[in-house]
């Protein structure tokens, strides 16, 4: 026995009279619609297409816009800049006024200044844990 389907053994139907027609005029409508592979394919690339597009345009509203560079803003920035300046220049007359002198009453009539710019720090090794206080 072979596996194979003898089609001569089957039985023989005749068929309707429009038959011929109607599969004719099916396979030509199936070659005029596009393949379901390519509708697919279209698909895709418009959903491709409009989700970069509204990935850009987010991107474009969420990003703050930047200020504007008026006058105003110009003069504003001025006179931060000049009251910066006179603080500045207004620190620098204090640290020339102060002198690094440290007074130093031994008792009431002597009295010794200390001329900090003098004096050499000592190393760590001889710093004491505890405080000394001067009497």
């Amino acid at each position: 026995m072979t596996d194979q389907l003898d089609l001569k053994r089957l039985p023989r139907v005749r068929a309707s009279d429009g038959f011929t027609e109607d599969v004719l005029r099916r396979v030509r409508t199936e070659e005029a619609r596009p393949a379901p592979r390519l509708r697919l394919a279209v698909a895709a690339v418009a959903i491709v297409v409009v989700s970069a597009a509204a990935g850009a345009w987010w991107t474009r509203q969420s990003t703050p816009a930047e200020p504007a560079i008026t006058a105003e803003s110009i003069e504003q920035l001025r006179s931060e800049y000049q009251e910066l300046n006179r603080e500045l220049e207004s620190f620098r007359r204090l640290a020339e006024d102060t002198q690094p002198f440290v007074p130093v009453s031994i008792d009431p009539l002597t009295e010794v200044l200390f001329d900090l710019r003098d004096v050499e720090p000592l190393p760590v090794r001889y710093a004491t844990a505890g405080s000394r206080r001067i009497q």
